[in-house]
């Protein structure tokens, strides 16, 4: 893979829909990366008990797959960026970034001279993505930028005119305590409301993708139509309970003799 397309469908005005890995297991990962029709994959370090040691696993069970994992890292750090990069992850989730200095500083190192100053050293990206990996780095790499602060909000065109920023990725959670508002996704206070549609105002001023983190399809449907073109629905942990839920549901409708929705269940299948 010497390009990234998930980076080639944003340039293409399409959306592009993953989701969030918060287990960081291998095996979910690669069931994300091979059974499903998901874009991508973002392990997320910030929040959850997760190595690089444990997440290099998850990117030899994507391998083949065409899915390109990205993660986000635990903080605006180059030394962080730089070992994500290395071993072969090809984006960065950059939390909390008020201001374009800070986007600024992420942007330098997840790139490579001239551009950035990110040290050369791969030897992951050189065998995975062949011996070109530093001449296509800098156009593989993915630079997804996190508004979670009003600060953020209301320097956003300048964040986005940072050159080398892909997408400004709301979280919905930070972005609401940060406004002294109830949490929750799909958040409906008024105020809230307005922040992410300023984001996403400024996104199509300034030619940058935008996102937020959703918690189902529904949602994921009218975010598209909203205007992102970035984000996850879920994450693994919460698709897993989902499903788990979802099943058990029907069971006990089925019990009770009610009609049972199949979902897309395959009759005798053999994917356990």
């Amino acid at each position: 893979m010497d390009s990234n397309p998930v980076k080639d469908k944003l340039k293409r005005g399409e959306p592009s829909i993953g989701t969030w890995s918060t287990t960081g297991d291998p095996a979910a990962v690669e069931i994300m990366a091979r059974q499903t029709e998901l874009d991508w994959i973002n392990i997320d370090f910030e929040h959850n008990p997760i190595d690089v040691s444990t997440a290099v696993n998850c990117l030899r069970a994507s391998e083949g797959s065409g899915k390109p994992l990205f993660a986000r890292i635990p903080w605006n750090d180059k030394v962080w960026i730089k070992r994500i990069l290395d071993i072969g992850f090809m984006g960065i989730v950059v939390p909390d970034v008020k201001n374009p200095e800070e986007a600024e500083a992420a942007v330098q190192a997840a790139k490579y001279r001239p551009r950035g100053i990110r040290g050369i050293g791969s030897s992951r990206g050189q065998l995975v993505f062949g011996p070109d990996y530093y001449a296509n780095a800098n156009d593989m790499t993915l630079v997804v930028i996190m508004i979670e602060d009003p600060v953020a909000v209301d320097c956003i065109d300048d964040i986005m005119q940072v050159p080398g920023v892909d997408v400004c990725f709301i979280g919905p959670n930070d972005l609401a305590n940060m406004m002294d508002l109830p949490t929750g996704m799909d958040n409906q206070a008024p105020t809230h409301i307005e922040a992410v549609q300023k984001v996403v105002d400024a996104g199509k001023r300034n030619g940058i993708a935008t996102g937020i983190h959703t918690g189902s399809g529904e949602e994921a449907a009218r975010r598209i139509k909203q205007g992102m073109q970035w984000f996850p629905i879920g994450s693994d942990a919460r698709m897993l309970k989902m499903g788990v839920d979802g099943q058990l549901a029907a069971m006990k409708a089925g019990l009770a003799g009610e009609a049972v929705a199949t979902n897309g269940a395959e009759s005798g299948g053999t994917f356990y």
